[in-house]
């Protein structure tokens, strides 16, 4: 038995990057018989995302818990009920209202201590978009909010 160990199941070698090529790779891998994914580790790249989205709704996304672990938050997260909740908050932007997910990652922003500065600088990079730097709003974020 292993533990703590990732075996990868599946390679996949596209030509293109877009949603459809994905799309139709993960078409392919469905009439396999009994695939049925608990999860999914891809490289970061917009058509993966919106494709596993689309195709996989119900694969939980662990990006944010592998921040919280590579940031040394892990053992707070477990032990810190209301950092806990905090995180979760992050992670619950994604059903909002795409005109609302700024103002309320500000929000949460706001209840956090420094210690998660590093946690929200990539949560904010990664997913709401970075700060512009005279103030005015902020930078795309490298996936679309409507993903």
């Amino acid at each position: 038995m292993m533990t703590n160990a990732i075996i990868p199941l599946v390679y996949g070698s596209l030509i293109g990057k877009s949603n459809d090529d994905y799309n139709q790779f993960f078409e392919k891998l469905f009439e396999q018989d009994n695939f049925q994914p608990e999860s999914i580790m891809t490289d970061y790249e917009g058509g993966t995302i919106k494709s596993v989205k689309e195709m996989l709704p119900n694969v939980l996304h662990k990006a944010v818990w592998r921040q919280v672990q590579s940031k040394g938050l892990a053992t707070k997260y477990r032990e810190d009920e209301s950092f806990r909740l905090k995180v979760k908050k992050l992670i619950a932007l994604a059903f909002l209202p795409v005109d609302d997910i700024t103002t309320a990652f500000d929000l949460i922003v706001d209840e956090f201590d420094e210690e998660a500065d590093d946690l929200l600088e990539y949560f904010g990079k990664t997913w709401i978009g970075e700060p512009k730097r005279r103030g005015t709003g902020r930078k795309k974020p490298p996936s679309d909010h409507k993903l």
